[in-house]
Protein backbone atom coordinates (compact mmCIF):
# COMPACT_ATOMS: atom_id res chain seq x y z
CA UNK A 1 0.00 0.00 0.00
CA UNK A 2 1.21 3.54 -0.87
CA UNK A 3 -0.27 7.09 -0.80
CA UNK A 4 0.21 10.39 -2.18
CA UNK A 5 -0.51 13.42 -1.09
CA UNK A 6 -0.73 17.00 -2.28
CA UNK A 7 -0.72 16.58 -5.95
CA UNK A 8 -2.80 19.48 -7.96
CA UNK A 9 -6.54 18.47 -9.12
CA UNK A 10 -6.72 16.72 -12.65
CA UNK A 11 -4.57 15.51 -14.64
CA UNK A 12 -4.24 13.02 -16.74
CA UNK A 13 -1.68 11.54 -14.39
CA UNK A 14 0.14 7.99 -15.21
CA UNK A 15 0.84 5.73 -12.66
CA UNK A 16 3.19 2.26 -13.20
CA UNK A 17 3.29 -0.19 -10.48
CA UNK A 18 5.95 -2.66 -10.81
CA UNK A 19 6.83 -5.78 -8.81
CA UNK A 20 8.67 -9.27 -8.96
CA UNK A 21 9.52 -8.17 -12.42
CA UNK A 22 5.98 -7.50 -13.73
CA UNK A 23 4.91 -4.30 -14.43
CA UNK A 24 1.62 -2.53 -14.73
CA UNK A 25 0.89 0.91 -16.25
CA UNK A 26 -2.35 3.37 -15.25
CA UNK A 27 -2.85 6.24 -17.65
CA UNK A 28 -5.41 8.98 -18.26
CA UNK A 29 -5.89 9.12 -14.03
CA UNK A 30 -7.73 12.53 -12.85
CA UNK A 31 -7.77 13.23 -9.62
CA UNK A 32 -11.23 15.32 -8.31
CA UNK A 33 -10.80 18.01 -5.02
CA UNK A 34 -10.82 16.53 -1.56
CA UNK A 35 -11.41 13.21 -2.86
CA UNK A 36 -8.87 10.00 -2.85
CA UNK A 37 -8.51 8.22 -5.90
CA UNK A 38 -7.58 4.62 -5.17
CA UNK A 39 -5.77 2.30 -8.06
CA UNK A 40 -5.40 -1.73 -6.86
CA UNK A 41 -3.16 -4.05 -9.02
CA UNK A 42 -3.20 -8.00 -8.85
CA UNK A 43 0.11 -9.43 -10.05
CA UNK A 44 0.38 -13.30 -10.53
CA UNK A 45 -1.28 -16.51 -11.69
CA UNK A 46 -2.56 -19.64 -10.27
CA UNK A 47 -1.24 -22.50 -11.60
CA UNK A 48 -5.05 -24.36 -10.76
CA UNK A 49 -7.73 -24.39 -13.56
CA UNK A 50 -10.40 -22.79 -12.06
CA UNK A 51 -13.98 -21.93 -14.00
CA UNK A 52 -13.99 -17.74 -14.55
CA UNK A 53 -17.45 -16.10 -13.80
CA UNK A 54 -17.64 -12.19 -14.82
CA UNK A 55 -20.58 -10.78 -13.10
CA UNK A 56 -20.88 -6.92 -14.13
CA UNK A 57 -22.83 -4.48 -12.26
CA UNK A 58 -23.23 -0.63 -11.24
CA UNK A 59 -23.76 1.39 -8.04
CA UNK A 60 -25.23 4.99 -8.33
CA UNK A 61 -23.32 7.57 -6.31
CA UNK A 62 -21.27 5.35 -4.32
CA UNK A 63 -18.02 7.03 -5.09
CA UNK A 64 -19.95 9.82 -2.68
CA UNK A 65 -19.65 7.13 0.49
CA UNK A 66 -15.85 6.48 1.05
CA UNK A 67 -14.07 5.35 3.89
CA UNK A 68 -11.34 8.38 3.34
CA UNK A 69 -14.26 11.85 3.72
CA UNK A 70 -14.42 13.63 6.84
CA UNK A 71 -17.59 15.37 6.54
CA UNK A 72 -20.25 15.71 3.99
CA UNK A 73 -18.68 17.31 0.99
CA UNK A 74 -19.92 18.24 -2.80
CA UNK A 75 -17.07 18.37 -5.39
CA UNK A 76 -17.74 20.32 -8.46
CA UNK A 77 -15.21 19.44 -11.53
CA UNK A 78 -13.99 21.72 -14.23
CA UNK A 79 -16.49 19.63 -16.54
CA UNK A 80 -19.45 20.69 -14.17
CA UNK A 81 -18.27 24.12 -13.95
CA UNK A 82 -18.14 24.73 -18.15
CA UNK A 83 -21.81 22.91 -18.42
CA UNK A 84 -23.49 24.55 -15.71
CA UNK A 85 -25.17 28.39 -16.80
CA UNK A 86 -23.93 31.65 -14.30
CA UNK A 87 -25.14 34.23 -14.66
CA UNK A 88 -23.29 36.46 -12.12
CA UNK A 89 -20.03 33.73 -12.77
CA UNK A 90 -19.52 33.40 -9.17
CA UNK A 91 -19.25 30.17 -7.09
CA UNK A 92 -22.10 30.80 -5.06
CA UNK A 93 -23.98 30.00 -8.26
CA UNK A 94 -22.31 26.52 -8.78
CA UNK A 95 -22.61 25.92 -4.84
CA UNK A 96 -26.33 25.35 -5.09
CA UNK A 97 -25.73 22.43 -6.90
CA UNK A 98 -25.53 20.93 -3.28
CA UNK A 99 -29.04 20.10 -2.20
CA UNK A 100 -28.31 21.86 1.38
CA UNK A 101 -26.93 25.13 -0.31
CA UNK A 102 -30.12 27.83 -0.76
CA UNK A 103 -30.53 31.07 -2.19
CA UNK A 104 -31.97 33.44 -0.57
CA UNK A 105 -31.28 36.88 -2.73
CA UNK A 106 -30.21 36.17 -5.83
CA UNK A 107 -29.31 39.78 -7.03
CA UNK A 108 -26.48 40.32 -3.82
CA UNK A 109 -25.41 36.69 -4.28
CA UNK A 110 -26.44 35.27 -0.56
CA UNK A 111 -26.60 31.96 0.04
CA UNK A 112 -27.92 30.23 3.03
CA UNK A 113 -26.49 26.51 3.80
CA UNK A 114 -28.20 24.46 6.11
CA UNK A 115 -30.56 27.21 7.02
CA UNK A 116 -27.51 29.48 8.57
CA UNK A 117 -27.23 33.05 7.89
CA UNK A 118 -25.05 33.84 5.04
CA UNK A 119 -22.42 35.53 7.30
CA UNK A 120 -21.99 32.30 8.78
CA UNK A 121 -20.19 31.03 5.38
CA UNK A 122 -16.45 30.35 4.53
CA UNK A 123 -14.86 31.12 1.17
CA UNK A 124 -11.61 29.79 0.50
CA UNK A 125 -9.44 29.83 -2.86
CA UNK A 126 -6.63 27.23 -2.81
CA UNK A 127 -7.13 26.98 1.27
CA UNK A 128 -6.59 30.22 1.76
CA UNK A 129 -9.73 32.69 3.56
CA UNK A 130 -11.11 35.51 1.12
CA UNK A 131 -14.42 35.88 2.85
CA UNK A 132 -15.73 39.22 3.47
CA UNK A 133 -13.44 41.22 6.19
CA UNK A 134 -16.08 43.07 8.34
CA UNK A 135 -19.07 40.37 7.57
CA UNK A 136 -21.14 43.40 5.52
CA UNK A 137 -21.17 41.93 2.09
CA UNK A 138 -24.25 39.37 1.58
CA UNK A 139 -22.35 37.29 -0.75
CA UNK A 140 -19.38 36.52 1.82
CA UNK A 141 -16.74 38.20 -0.84
CA UNK A 142 -15.12 41.11 -0.08
CA UNK A 143 -16.18 42.47 -3.11
CA UNK A 144 -19.44 42.40 -5.16
CA UNK A 145 -17.58 40.43 -7.56
CA UNK A 146 -15.12 37.46 -6.30
CA UNK A 147 -11.60 38.17 -6.57
CA UNK A 148 -10.94 35.42 -8.78
CA UNK A 149 -12.24 34.73 -12.66
CA UNK A 150 -14.49 31.34 -12.31
CA UNK A 151 -12.27 30.74 -15.65
CA UNK A 152 -9.29 30.21 -13.71
CA UNK A 153 -11.21 27.84 -11.09
CA UNK A 154 -10.06 23.99 -11.73
CA UNK A 155 -12.61 22.80 -8.83
CA UNK A 156 -15.10 23.64 -6.09
CA UNK A 157 -15.84 21.84 -2.99
CA UNK A 158 -18.80 22.58 -0.61
CA UNK A 159 -18.48 21.52 3.16
CA UNK A 160 -20.93 21.44 5.33
CA UNK A 161 -20.09 20.27 8.82
CA UNK A 162 -16.80 18.58 8.05
CA UNK A 163 -14.79 17.60 11.16
CA UNK A 164 -11.64 17.98 9.28
CA UNK A 165 -9.57 20.65 11.88
CA UNK A 166 -8.02 22.56 9.05
CA UNK A 167 -11.50 23.92 8.24
CA UNK A 168 -12.47 26.33 10.70
CA UNK A 169 -14.48 29.68 11.01
CA UNK A 170 -17.65 28.89 9.62
CA UNK A 171 -20.94 26.96 10.98
CA UNK A 172 -23.05 27.46 7.68
CA UNK A 173 -21.04 26.12 4.92
CA UNK A 174 -17.54 26.57 3.46
CA UNK A 175 -16.95 26.78 -0.36
CA UNK A 176 -13.50 25.80 -1.19
CA UNK A 177 -11.89 26.44 -4.64
CA UNK A 178 -8.52 25.43 -6.05
CA UNK A 179 -6.99 27.59 -9.33
CA UNK A 180 -5.80 25.98 -12.05
CA UNK A 181 -1.95 25.64 -13.06
CA UNK A 182 -0.48 25.78 -16.07
CA UNK A 183 1.04 22.39 -17.85
CA UNK A 184 3.39 21.02 -20.43
CA UNK A 185 0.86 22.87 -23.61
CA UNK A 186 0.11 26.19 -23.98
CA UNK A 187 -3.52 26.56 -22.83
CA UNK A 188 -5.55 29.70 -22.59
CA UNK A 189 -8.77 31.58 -22.99
CA UNK A 190 -10.72 34.51 -23.87
CA UNK A 191 -14.06 35.87 -22.63
CA UNK A 192 -17.02 38.40 -22.82
CA UNK A 193 -20.10 38.63 -21.21
CA UNK A 194 -22.72 41.22 -21.29
CA UNK A 195 -26.20 42.11 -20.09
CA UNK A 196 -28.41 44.57 -19.88
CA UNK A 197 -32.16 45.85 -18.83
CA UNK A 198 -33.69 43.98 -22.07
CA UNK A 199 -32.11 40.26 -21.01
CA UNK A 200 -34.85 40.68 -18.29
CA UNK A 201 -38.21 40.76 -16.96
CA UNK A 202 -40.46 43.39 -15.59
CA UNK A 203 -41.00 44.26 -11.73
CA UNK A 204 -44.57 43.55 -10.25
CA UNK A 205 -45.94 45.56 -7.49
CA UNK A 206 -48.25 44.30 -4.83
CA UNK A 207 -49.89 47.19 -3.81
CA UNK A 208 -50.51 48.36 -7.24
CA UNK A 209 -51.14 45.25 -9.40
CA UNK A 210 -49.20 46.52 -11.97
CA UNK A 211 -46.39 45.43 -13.94
CA UNK A 212 -42.95 48.21 -14.81
CA UNK A 213 -39.87 47.96 -16.67
CA UNK A 214 -36.46 47.57 -14.77
CA UNK A 215 -34.65 50.32 -14.56
CA UNK A 216 -32.06 50.95 -17.77
CA UNK A 217 -28.74 49.01 -16.99
CA UNK A 218 -25.63 48.04 -18.52
CA UNK A 219 -23.30 45.32 -17.75
CA UNK A 220 -19.74 43.98 -19.38
CA UNK A 221 -17.56 41.60 -18.19
CA UNK A 222 -14.29 40.24 -20.35
CA UNK A 223 -11.16 38.64 -19.59
CA UNK A 224 -8.38 36.13 -20.43
CA UNK A 225 -6.34 33.51 -19.32
CA UNK A 226 -3.23 31.70 -20.49
CA UNK A 227 -1.32 28.69 -18.88
CA UNK A 228 1.96 26.94 -19.85
CA UNK A 229 5.48 25.61 -19.80
CA UNK A 230 8.62 27.57 -18.37
CA UNK A 231 10.39 24.76 -18.20
CA UNK A 232 8.72 21.70 -19.39
CA UNK A 233 8.16 18.83 -16.30
CA UNK A 234 9.28 21.24 -14.26
CA UNK A 235 8.17 24.49 -13.84
CA UNK A 236 4.52 26.45 -15.28
CA UNK A 237 2.23 29.41 -15.34
CA UNK A 238 -0.75 30.72 -15.67
CA UNK A 239 -1.93 34.14 -15.50
CA UNK A 240 -5.19 35.54 -15.78
CA UNK A 241 -7.39 38.96 -15.91
CA UNK A 242 -10.86 39.59 -15.75
CA UNK A 243 -13.01 43.10 -15.55
CA UNK A 244 -16.56 43.62 -14.59
CA UNK A 245 -18.43 47.32 -15.81
CA UNK A 246 -22.00 47.41 -14.67
CA UNK A 247 -24.50 50.51 -14.17
CA UNK A 248 -27.05 48.28 -11.90
CA UNK A 249 -26.52 50.43 -8.83
CA UNK A 250 -27.53 53.73 -10.37
CA UNK A 251 -30.59 54.53 -8.04
CA UNK A 252 -33.92 54.17 -9.51
CA UNK A 253 -35.82 56.43 -7.58
CA UNK A 254 -36.78 59.77 -8.37
CA UNK A 255 -39.09 62.86 -7.94
CA UNK A 256 -43.09 63.22 -8.77
CA UNK A 257 -42.90 63.85 -12.38
CA UNK A 258 -39.53 62.10 -13.38
CA UNK A 259 -39.06 58.78 -15.51
CA UNK A 260 -37.56 57.14 -12.59
CA UNK A 261 -39.18 53.37 -11.93
CA UNK A 262 -39.99 54.04 -7.95
CA UNK A 263 -41.41 57.97 -7.93
CA UNK A 264 -41.14 59.60 -4.49
CA UNK A 265 -43.50 61.87 -3.15
CA UNK A 266 -40.96 64.93 -3.32
CA UNK A 267 -41.75 67.50 -5.94
CA UNK A 268 -39.39 68.98 -8.35
CA UNK A 269 -40.23 72.69 -6.70
CA UNK A 270 -39.35 71.31 -3.09
CA UNK A 271 -35.56 70.44 -4.29
CA UNK A 272 -35.72 73.67 -6.18
CA UNK A 273 -35.85 75.22 -2.99
CA UNK A 274 -33.51 73.39 -0.85
CA UNK A 275 -30.80 73.71 -3.43
CA UNK A 276 -31.54 77.57 -3.61
CA UNK A 277 -31.10 78.18 0.47
CA UNK A 278 -28.34 76.40 0.50
CA UNK A 279 -26.98 78.41 -2.44
CA UNK A 280 -27.81 81.62 -1.09
CA UNK A 281 -27.44 81.36 2.88
CA UNK A 282 -24.37 78.99 2.72
CA UNK A 283 -23.31 79.51 -0.48
CA UNK A 284 -23.11 75.92 -0.81
CA UNK A 285 -23.95 73.74 -4.30
CA UNK A 286 -25.86 70.85 -3.45
CA UNK A 287 -25.71 69.29 -6.50
CA UNK A 288 -29.15 67.74 -8.48
CA UNK A 289 -30.64 64.11 -9.41
CA UNK A 290 -28.46 63.81 -12.50
CA UNK A 291 -25.89 60.96 -12.49
CA UNK A 292 -22.73 61.62 -14.60
CA UNK A 293 -21.83 59.39 -17.71
CA UNK A 294 -19.38 57.33 -17.47
CA UNK A 295 -20.45 56.45 -13.56
CA UNK A 296 -20.20 52.81 -12.85
CA UNK A 297 -19.17 50.20 -10.78
CA UNK A 298 -15.63 48.80 -11.72
CA UNK A 299 -14.15 45.58 -10.87
CA UNK A 300 -10.87 44.47 -12.12
CA UNK A 301 -8.95 41.03 -11.21
CA UNK A 302 -5.83 40.08 -11.97
CA UNK A 303 -4.35 36.41 -11.33
CA UNK A 304 -0.47 34.89 -11.24
CA UNK A 305 0.57 31.14 -10.29
CA UNK A 306 3.91 29.89 -10.75
CA UNK A 307 3.96 25.79 -10.41
CA UNK A 308 7.17 24.46 -9.54
CA UNK A 309 8.03 20.65 -9.68
CA UNK A 310 11.28 20.53 -7.37
CA UNK A 311 11.87 16.81 -7.53
CA UNK A 312 9.55 13.47 -7.58
CA UNK A 313 9.18 13.99 -3.26
CA UNK A 314 8.56 17.85 -3.79
CA UNK A 315 6.04 20.25 -5.06
CA UNK A 316 5.82 24.13 -4.54
CA UNK A 317 3.59 26.79 -6.18
CA UNK A 318 3.02 30.77 -5.35
CA UNK A 319 0.05 32.81 -6.26
CA UNK A 320 -0.55 36.47 -6.90
CA UNK A 321 -4.20 37.91 -6.82
CA UNK A 322 -5.07 41.85 -7.33
CA UNK A 323 -8.79 43.20 -7.00
CA UNK A 324 -9.31 47.07 -7.41
CA UNK A 325 -13.23 48.14 -6.88
CA UNK A 326 -14.64 51.63 -7.26
CA UNK A 327 -18.60 51.47 -6.09
CA UNK A 328 -20.43 54.45 -6.87
CA UNK A 329 -22.33 55.11 -3.40
CA UNK A 330 -25.98 56.68 -3.27
CA UNK A 331 -27.05 57.39 0.37
CA UNK A 332 -30.58 57.74 1.07
CA UNK A 333 -31.82 55.92 -2.72
CA UNK A 334 -32.44 51.90 -1.22
CA UNK A 335 -34.44 52.80 1.70
CA UNK A 336 -37.51 50.14 1.30
CA UNK A 337 -40.17 51.55 1.09
CA UNK A 338 -37.98 55.14 0.00
CA UNK A 339 -38.63 58.23 1.48
CA UNK A 340 -36.06 59.95 0.75
CA UNK A 341 -33.87 61.30 -2.23
CA UNK A 342 -30.56 62.24 -2.13
CA UNK A 343 -28.12 65.01 -4.07
CA UNK A 344 -25.11 64.71 -6.09
CA UNK A 345 -22.70 66.38 -3.51
CA UNK A 346 -23.77 63.28 -0.88
CA UNK A 347 -22.95 60.91 -3.25
CA UNK A 348 -19.24 59.29 -3.41
CA UNK A 349 -17.07 56.39 -4.32
CA UNK A 350 -15.83 53.71 -2.03
CA UNK A 351 -12.87 52.31 -3.50
CA UNK A 352 -11.58 48.91 -2.33
CA UNK A 353 -8.33 47.15 -3.01
CA UNK A 354 -7.59 43.61 -2.01
CA UNK A 355 -3.76 41.69 -2.11
CA UNK A 356 -3.34 37.91 -1.37
CA UNK A 357 -0.28 35.83 -1.78
CA UNK A 358 0.05 32.51 -1.12
CA UNK A 359 3.12 30.21 -1.21
CA UNK A 360 2.73 26.57 -1.15
CA UNK A 361 4.79 23.31 -0.62
CA UNK A 362 4.11 20.25 -0.53
CA UNK A 363 6.49 16.71 0.74
CA UNK A 364 6.65 13.33 0.80
CA UNK A 365 9.12 12.10 3.09
CA UNK A 366 8.61 8.72 3.44
CA UNK A 367 6.13 6.10 2.08
CA UNK A 368 4.20 7.22 5.53
CA UNK A 369 5.06 10.18 5.86
CA UNK A 370 3.89 13.64 4.16
CA UNK A 371 3.71 17.69 4.76
CA UNK A 372 1.25 20.55 3.48
CA UNK A 373 2.75 24.05 4.41
CA UNK A 374 0.83 27.02 3.19
CA UNK A 375 1.94 30.63 3.86
CA UNK A 376 -0.59 33.66 2.94
CA UNK A 377 -0.90 37.32 3.11
CA UNK A 378 -3.36 39.70 2.70
CA UNK A 379 -3.80 43.54 2.37
CA UNK A 380 -7.08 44.99 2.64
CA UNK A 381 -7.85 48.76 1.89
CA UNK A 382 -11.12 50.56 1.58
CA UNK A 383 -11.80 53.96 1.78
CA UNK A 384 -14.27 56.80 0.65
CA UNK A 385 -13.25 58.73 -2.33
CA UNK A 386 -14.82 62.37 -3.45
CA UNK A 387 -17.17 61.92 -0.21
CA UNK A 388 -19.08 65.81 0.62
CA UNK A 389 -17.62 67.24 3.70
CA UNK A 390 -20.59 69.13 4.13
CA UNK A 391 -21.11 68.70 8.37
CA UNK A 392 -24.35 67.62 9.57
CA UNK A 393 -25.07 70.53 12.03
CA UNK A 394 -25.38 72.44 8.56
CA UNK A 395 -27.91 69.52 7.01
CA UNK A 396 -30.21 69.74 10.27
CA UNK A 397 -30.11 73.78 9.50
CA UNK A 398 -31.54 73.32 6.78
CA UNK A 399 -34.00 71.44 7.23
CA UNK A 400 -35.08 73.09 9.98
CA UNK A 401 -35.37 75.99 7.79
CA UNK A 402 -37.64 74.19 4.96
Amino acid sequence: RYSVRGLRVGGPYTITITKDGKTEKRENVFLALAETTSLDAKFGSTTQSVETIVVTGSAVGSDKFSNTAIGATTSIGRDQLDALASIQRNLQDYARTDPRVSQTDKERGEISVGGQNSRYNKITIDGVNISDTFGLEANTLPTLKQPISIDAIASVQVNVSNYDVTQTGYTGGNINAVTKSGTNEFKGSVSYVTRNDDYVGKRYSRQTNTYTDSPKFKEETKGFTLGGPILKDKLFFYVGYEELTSTRNAPDFGPIGSNASSVIGITPSAIAGVTALAQSQYRINLGDLNVSAGTELKVKDTLAKVDWNINNNHRASVRYTKTDQVEPIYPNFFNTPSTALSLSSDWYDQVKTIETTVGQWFADWTPTLSTEVKVSSRDYHSEPKNKSSLPTRLLTSIRRTL
